[in-house]
């Protein structure tokens, strides 16, 4: 039976070129309410940029988001990409899942939340070293954690979404129906242009998890001063780990990721210790 398609208006958000896309109906029926985030590839509405958008369940689009890693977008179709599963690499993983899927799926993985996937039996396959690929890039202690799991696309009808708010939901046509988390992947975005401007395989996993474990370090060292505390500043907290590592000054956007590294992999109850002087200055208003 030949699927039923929503055609809608997408507008680059940075070149502004217009173009119509097909969206399966579907894909719009999944979702009871909220949006759905739709990844147009290079090409789709214009030659040189990807992005993201974001369609309610009527199809009307809401909002778009830039994707800006500046590399040759996924050139071959998931199941293509998928045959060879001894030469998987970074690149063939982000042509199964898009860029933005691939980003999440990392996010995903260093910050604790589960992940699921409908998918062909083809790509069923590719579980255990998908799983596997994970698992190097965090240190040993955080391995075997947030399970990347793939499931055919008939065990949507009886998935409950409810039952799994902090998971990460891809479709088979890899549109992202659900991400546990609003802000914007920038550190995952510039870690991988970071590892695809290197050729080797191995290398691109290596500088990837060289990068996540300085994360995860400041974040164990921050973890560690909130245990000794009953309270500190966001600027007291930043200047300590700067101190302490010997590290360049931790910008406020690092800090969000290590507060939320330290409620998802250790205890919320020690982020709640990090305390923002502007926000108790409007509270005392």
């Amino acid at each position: 039976m030949v699927a039923d398609y929503k055609s809608i208006d997408a507008v680059c958000p940075i070149c502004q070129q217009k173009k119509s896309i097909n969206i399966p109906e579907a894909v719009l029926s999944q979702k009871k309410f909220g949006t759905v985030k739709i990844q147009v590839p290079k090409g789709a509405v214009c030659s040189e940029h990807q992005f993201l958008i974001f369609v309610d369940t009527k199809g009307i689009i809401r909002g778009y988001e830039k994707i800006d890693i500046h590399l040759a977008s996924a050139s071959l179709a998931p199941e293509e990409a998928s045959k060879d599963l001894e030469s998987l690499n970074l690149k063939r993983v982000m042509d199964i899942f898009g860029t933005y899927g691939l980003l999440s799926l990392i996010h995903a993985k260093m910050f604790n939340f589960p992940s699921y996937i409908f998918v062909s039996e083809e790509l069923k396959k590719l579980e255990g070293v998908l799983n596997k690929i994970g698992n190097r890039l965090l240190p040993e202690k955080y391995q075997e954690t947030s399970a990347l799991n793939l499931l055919p696309p008939e065990e949507y009808k009886k998935f409950k979404p409810k039952s799994h708010k902090e998971a990460v939901i891809l479709d088979e046509n890899m549109n992202i129906l659900q991400t546990p988390w609003e802000e914007k992947l920038k550190f995952e975005e510039e870690i991988i242009s970071k590892s695809l401007e290197i050729l080797d395989d191995d290398e691109q996993i290596i500088i990837l998890r060289q990068e996540i474990a300085k994360l995860i370090k400041e974040a164990e060292r921050a973890a560690q001063i909130l245990t000794e505390v009953d309270e500190i500043y966001e600027d007291q907290l930043i200047e300590k780990i700067t101190r302490d590592l010997m590290v360049p000054k931790i910008t406020n956007y690092r800090l969000s990721l290590i507060k939320q590294f330290i409620r998802r992999r250790f205890n919320p109850k020690l982020a709640s210790k990090i305390k923002n002087k502007v926000e108790e200055f409007l509270n005392l208003l």
